[in-house]
């Protein structure tokens, strides 16, 4: 019988069928959707780190190395297969070098043999070709012993050289970022690159240690390791768990044992679990509204089958069948309905979450099903459930001969539940918005991402309340004018329950749509200007470390026209320091003159440039300083030094000049060699004061430059004395300057000014920022303060680059090297850079960082809600249309009757348009209203980054096209499906049906 119930009512169950569908697939999609979000953030995570970050370099010198990493590893499939090695570090007599001989598994496809082979036997070695070993030769280190035994002792091991190689590329992840060989590839004075050799020599040697572990065993004096790394190609989501449990278990390794696990995993991990955290809360949050979105479309779908079966249930209860066997008949079928819908929606939310994995993120991210997704679609087929019980228990208390009425009485709708509900909306919202009681592991309140579902729920509830309200009051009006259409039209909507219920459930989906599209367009907003600022513009190409000047002029050179491409140095502060040619700058940079006070650009840097005097040069072989002094205290040691900058070295070289002695003379010291070639700059004057072994005061001496030469090619040549300035003593200018220990001066040529000017932004004050040598000496005299610069990240300043560089002794290791470019063509830009000697690292697009900006949690949960809520509010639409379909239906009767009176056609066309119209109109415009109010409640509070940006201050503008194209399609579909609604209502509508017999 309940299968026949159904085939009876075979459109209206395919109809619940259907609809069942979409929320459990909707609400399974948002978990898939996380997880494979999460994936996405771990493998970028991964593959961003530097090498030393993406996996472990276990070490251990008490053997066991298989074992131990092999327990490390265990559970992990993420990893990639351990390299193994070994490694003892000795020396030579009569050579200051350290050799380490090394061994590690595939060791000769990572470097080049030039000469020779590659070791194959015991006691057979490899040596960089720099280190001065020949093919043939023997090698003796003096902690590496042979067996034998002999009366004078162990003798050191002859280990034969049978191969000179070659170091491969620096950044080859082989070698873990070791280093094994000497940085520049040439002899140091220090270290030797690596001898390479194989596993058997540490088996028929000795090798001299006297270390010993924790525990009291002697090491064996070989340290074994193995590196693992991380495939990001096999990582996931879930596996973020057992990646920090690694990371915990090396870090107690060192504790626990002698044992030691190198690695910069932590640092990676603290980005990626910040990254990943500031998805889940608000993931959470979308996919709660949406699951409380398809109770609420379940709830009206689901009572409308149970109610298609009240006269069915009436019957029941007039042929005398106990409550709970009427019950059980009316629950039956749209439980039948339910539960065959969750293994289908299921189905396709993987189906649908598939397409939005591989459409929305990066290629190779797989789409699993996650139990989570299981219990979300369960949750959401709750809310038929709910709809099928409440409205049986109507029905079964219901009078039997009201099922059977035409045309239902009109029953006024209980303000209880409505106030209950509107009352919890707003202490919710009142809670969220003042004290942002949820946040996510990164410690953002992600309270605002649940007010669009609760300011869409409060709206449509007024909504619906009033429109009612609004159609009684003009029942006066169209008893006068308008016609019969209006007429009917009016009195349907407000007597007619499936109006409010279809301008809840259509308002909810739109508002949270609208709010979906609003965010959306002014989150994408917010990354294109801070991705802007913070590439400083459209194309930031890095480069390898040169000098200033040397960056300058091979810009210059590529951009002859000084209108395509700008050199930058930028230094991490705080302050942050961007440093860059003001007229290039001004070209190519982003900019805002609505933060700058309303200046443009090129008149806020036209300030920044310095004084152009002549610098110092020095080209030649030697130096020569004449100078006169007091003369040096009894007991102490005066000496002098010169601070040079050379070329092709990025920091300072310090020659000495001497020690003093009687009241002056001249001081010499040769030149670096790189100045015979091309001029050194001097840069500063300095010296040291010696104390003998008991002293009663502090000593002082008064130094003066009287003279500078350079002896180049055999002769000398005297130079101009240049304007000389002292840091500690800005009132000195003739070349004197004080040497002491304590308050010690540095003479420096005045060839930049003192105080640099700067562009602000931000706190930056009196605050002394960091110079391109990092040295923190001196503030700026702000010409312009802005609300954001480019290429500042936080509080900052923007400077010339040839003062910054005038002034800076060197520039530091962490300074970034950028072209920054407005060229259509960057491509061409970065081979005249390569023609002019710089070597193009990466480039990097504004496109590239709001694509950044966008992988981040918060914006893959946006993402989540955009493309849900998008669907939902379609979803709503046709239940909407649907159910005033089925509702107009129901009236058959009364609209042939009112045929058959004399009614025309045509009026009653425009009663069920006019109907349908209203409420789908009411029911979106209420939508529009309710997704701007939680737009502009919660935009400035949702959370759009993992870390909130400094700088710029985001705008949040919302674009007005895409929330007029998502409210104006919604209308559009619904006057179409109202117009095709009508005519198949009106093709139903006979006077024959009068004479049928009740159902």
């Amino acid at each position: 019988m309940i299968l026949r119930g159904l085939w009876e009512r075979r459109t209206l169950s395919l109809v619940v069928l259907l609809i069942a569908l979409v929320p459990i697939a909707s609400a399974a999609v948002g978990p898939i959707y996380s997880a494979a979000a999460r994936t996405t953030i771990a493998r970028d995570a991964v593959r961003a780190a530097p090498l030393e970050g993406r996996g472990w370099r276990y070490t251990t010198s008490t053997g066991g190395i298989e074992a131990k990493v092999a327990a490390f590893t265990a559970g992990a499939a993420f990893t990639t297969r351990p390299v193994f090695g070994m490694e003892a570090t000795s020396g030579r007599r009569a050579d200051r070098r350290a050799y380490s001989l090394v061994w590690q598994d595939g060791q000769c496809e990572h470097v080049v043999v030039v000469a020779g082979r590659c070791p194959r036997a015991s006691g057979e070695v490899m040596a960089g070709r720099t280190s001065g070993f020949k093919v043939g030769g023997r090698i003796r280190l003096t902690s590496v012993l042979g067996m034998e035994v002999t009366e004078g002792g162990r003798k050191p091991a002859p280990l034969k050289v049978v191969g000179l190689y070659r170091p491969g590329p620096a950044n080859d992840p082989f070698w873990f970022g070791r280093t094994l060989f000497s940085p520049p590839g040439e002899p140091a004075d220090d270290k030797a690159d690596a001898l390479f050799t194989v596993p058997s020599t540490r088996t028929d040697t000795y090798l001299v240690t006297d270390a010993v572990d924790v525990a009291g065993d002697v090491k064996s004096g070989w340290t074994d390791y193995a590196t693992v790394y991380i495939d990001p190609a096999r990582l996931e989501g879930t596996d973020i768990a057992k990646l920090s449990a690694m990371q915990a278990a090396a870090e107690a390794a060192g504790a626990q044992s002698s044992d030691i696990v190198y690695s910069r995993v932590a640092d990676m991990l603290k980005g990626l679990t910040a990254n990943a955290g500031s998805l889940g809360v608000p993931a959470l949050l979308v996919i709660v509204q949406l699951v409380g979105l398809g109770w609420m479309l379940l709830f009206q779908t689901v009572g409308d089958l149970v109610r298609a079966r009240s006269a069915e249930i009436a019957l029941a209860r007039l042929r005398g069948h106990r409550r709970a066997r009427v019950w059980r008949f009316a629950l039956t079928e749209p439980l039948l309905v339910l539960t065959a819908a969750v293994p289908l929606g299921l189905l396709l939310g993987y189906a649908a979450a598939g397409a939005m994995v591989g459409a929305l993120l990066p290629p190779g991210i797989p789409a699993g099903f996650p139990p989570e997704a299981a219990v979300a679609g369960v949750a959401a087929m709750f809310g038929g459930v709910l709809a099928a019980a409440l409205a049986a228990w109507r029905t079964a208390n219901r009078p039997v001969t009201e099922e059977w009425r035409r045309t239902p009485r009109r029953s006024a709708r209980g303000w209880v539940l409505d106030a209950i509900v509107l009352s919890i909306t707003a202490l919710g919202l009142v809670e969220l918005l003042a004290t942002g009681v949820i946040t996510d592991v990164s410690g953002q309140s992600s309270s605002a991402m649940a007010v669009p579902g609760l300011v869409a729920l409060g709206v449509a509830l007024l909504a619906g309340r009033a429109l009612p309200v609004l159609a009684r009051r003009l029942f006066r009006l169209t008893r006068r004018r308008g016609g019969l259409g209006p007429f009917l039209a009016l009195r349907q909507v407000a007597r007619g329950p499936v109006t409010a219920g279809s301008v809840v459930v259509l308002g909810t989906a739109f508002g949270l749509a609208t709010f979906a599209v609003s965010a959306w367009s002014a989150t994408s907003g917010d990354y294109e200007e801070t991705a802007r600022f913070h590439n400083g513009a459209p194309v930031a190409i890095a480069v390898r470390p040169v000098e200033p000047e040397r960056l300058i002029a091979a810009v210059n050179a590529a951009d002859p026209g000084g209108r395509l491409a700008a050199p930058v140095i930028k230094v991490p502060g705080p302050p942050q320091l961007v440093a860059s040619d003001p007229a290039r700058l001004a070209a190519v940079a982003h900019w805002r003159p609505g933060l700058a006070g309303g200046r443009p650009l090129p008149e806020a840097v036209a300030g920044l440039p310095g004084p152009a005097a002549p610098r110092v040069w020095l080209r030649g072989e030697r130096l020569r300083v004449r100078i006169s002094h007091d003369p040096p205290p009894e007991g102490w040691g005066v000496r002098l030094f010169a601070t040079l900058r050379v070329p092709g070295q990025l920091r300072p070289a310090a020659i000495p000049l001497g020690a003093l002695s009687g009241r002056g003379g001249a001081h010499e010291w040769n030149l670096p060699p790189a100045c015979r070639d091309a001029a050194c700059e001097l840069r500063a004057l300095s010296g040291d004061m010696t104390p003998p072994a008991q002293f009663d005061e502090m000593a002082y001496a008064h130094v003066k430059v009287t003279g500078i030469a350079v002896r180049d090619k055999g002769r000398w040549n005297a130079l101009p004395l240049p304007p000389w300035r002292v840091d500690q003593d800005p009132g000195s200018r003739d070349g004197t300057f004080i040497v002491s220990e304590i308050g010690n001066e540095t003479l420096r040529p005045a060839t930049y000014r003192p105080v640099p000017a700067a562009i602000t932004v931000g706190a930056v004050g009196m605050r002394a920022v960091p110079g391109l040598d990092a040295a923190f000496a001196t503030p700026v005299a702000p010409v312009l303060a802005s609300a954001a610069g480019p290429g500042l990240t936080g509080a900052g300043v923007l400077v010339d680059l040839a003062q910054a560089d005038r002034m800076a002794y060197g520039v530091h290791d962490t300074a970034e090297y950028q072209v920054w470019t407005s060229a259509d063509d960057p491509e061409a830009l970065e081979r005249a850079l390569t023609e002019q000697g710089l070597s193009v690292v990466s480039r990097r697009h504004v496109s590239d960082v709001v694509a950044s900006f966008a992988a981040q949690g918060p914006g893959l949960a946006l993402l989540l809600l955009l493309v849900a809520a998008l669907a939902a509010a379609a979803l709503a639409l046709g239940r909407t249309v649907l159910a005033l379909y089925t509702a107009a239906r129901r009236r058959g009767y009364e609209l042939a009757a009112l045929e058959a009176s004399g009614a025309r056609v045509a009026a009653l066309r425009a009663a069920l348009l006019l109907e349908q119209v209203i409420t789908v109109t009411a029911g979106t415009l209420a939508g529009l209203t309710a997704g701007l109010v939680a737009a502009w409640a919660a935009l400035g509070r949702i959370p759009q980054f993992t870390e909130p940006p400094v700088t710029p201050p985001l705008p949040h503008d919302i674009a007005a096209a895409p929330v007029a194209a998502v409210v104006g399609a919604g209308l559009l579909v619904s006057l179409l499906a109202a117009v095709l609604v009508s005519e198949l209502l009106l093709r139903g509508i006979r006077v024959e049906r009068l004479r049928d017999a009740p159902a």
